[in-house]
C-alpha cells in the first residue's frame, strides 16, 4: 500500500484548513434548491443530487441497489456510502429489505439530516476531509456514485487510498465516473466547454477520469486490477449511465 508523504498524513480537520471547492459548491447548490422550492424541500434535496423528480430519485436508487447486489452485497455487511446525499441509495436499500450496518457520509448537513429522517436505523456523519471515517479493516464495501465526478484527481486518489485502509481483506470499493471515451458523456464535456468559453461559472466541477488513472490509484493503494463496466452496459444490472469500476482489496 502506498505510504503517503508526511504532509498528507497530518490531521486534516484543522479549523484553519480552507473549505474545499466541492464543499462550497454543494452547500451553495443545496441551499439554492431549497430557496427555489420552499414548499417542497424533499424534491429540492432530490434535485440537488441530480434527480429531477421523485420518481427519478427512486428509480435511480433502485439501480444503485441492483449494482451493489450484483457485486456481492448481502445482509449483515458493513457498508460506507461516500457522498450519500439525502439517501437515494440508502432509501432504496430499505425498500429492498437489505439489513446490515450502513454509514452515510456527506459534506452538506441538510442532506444527511434528510437521510437520517428517512432511514432512522442508519448512521450518518458530516465529513469534509478526503478520508473514510471508519477503523482499519472494518468495512465490507465502500461505494459512491458521482462523487469523483466533482473532485480533483488528487482528492479522488486520497479517498481511494483511505478506502483501502478501511476495507476488510476481500472488501470492495465501487464507484461511478465520467470518461471521455464514453459517447454518452459528451454532453457533460460540451456543457463544460460552453461554460468556459462564455465565462459563466458552472454550479460545480465536472471532472473526468481515465481508466489508466484509476488503475494507477488502485495499484498505489494496493487494490487488485480494477474491473470496469461501460455506462450503457445492461447485461448484469440496469445501465448506470456513468461508467463503473470495482476495486477489490486482496484477501
Amino acid at each position: 500500500m502506498i505510504k503517503l508523504p508526511h504532509f498528507l498524513r497530518r490531521k486534516r480537520s484543522s479549523a484553519k484548513a480552507r473549505e474545499s471547492h466541492s464543499v462550497r459548491d454543494y452547500r451553495a447548490l443545496v441551499r439554492a434548491k431549497l430557496k427555489f422550492l420552499p414548499d417542497d424541500p424533499v424534491l429540492a434535496l432530490a434535485q440537488a443530487i441530480g434527480a429531477p423528480t421523485m420518481a427519478d430519485f427512486m428509480s435511480i436508487g433502485d439501480g444503485h441497489a441492483a449494482v451493489l447486489r450484483y457485486h456481492g452485497l448481502v445482509d449483515g455487511m458493513t457498508v460506507y456510502d461516500l457522498g450519500c446525499g439525502c439517501g437515494r441509495t440508502a432509501q432504496a436499500l430499505v425498500r429492498h429489505g437489505w439489513t446490515g450496518n450502513y454509514t452515510g457520509a456527506d459534506v452538506v448537513q441538510e442532506l444527511i439530516d434528510e437521510l437520517a429522517r428517512r432511514c432512522p436505523g442508519y448512521d450518518v456523519l458530516l465529513n469534509v476531509t478526503p478520508t473514510i471515517v471508519a477503523p482499519d479493516a472494518s468495512l465490507d464495501m465502500v461505494f459512491h456514485w458521482s462523487v469523483f465526478t466533482h473532485l480533483y484527481p488528487g482528492e479522488s486518489y486520497l479517498y481511494t487510498a483511505d478506502a483501502f485502509r478501511a476495507l476488510k481483506p476481500g472488501g470492495k470499493m465501487i464507484f461511478s465516473f465520467l470518461e471521455l471515451e464514453e459517447a454518452e458523456h459528451d454532453g457533460v464535456w460540451s456543457a463544460n466547454l460552453e461554460h468556459l468559453s462564455t465565462g459563466h461559472p458552472a454550479e460545480h466541477l465536472d471532472a473526468f477520469l481515465h481508466r489508466d488513472w484509476i488503475r494507477r490509484f488502485a495499484r498505489d493503494a494496493g487494490f487488485a486490477e480494477p474491473r470496469f463496466t461501460d455506462g450503457q452496459d445492461d447485461s448484469q444490472h440496469p445501465p448506470f449511465w456513468q461508467s463503473l469500476v470495482v476495486l477489490e482489496k486482496p484477501a
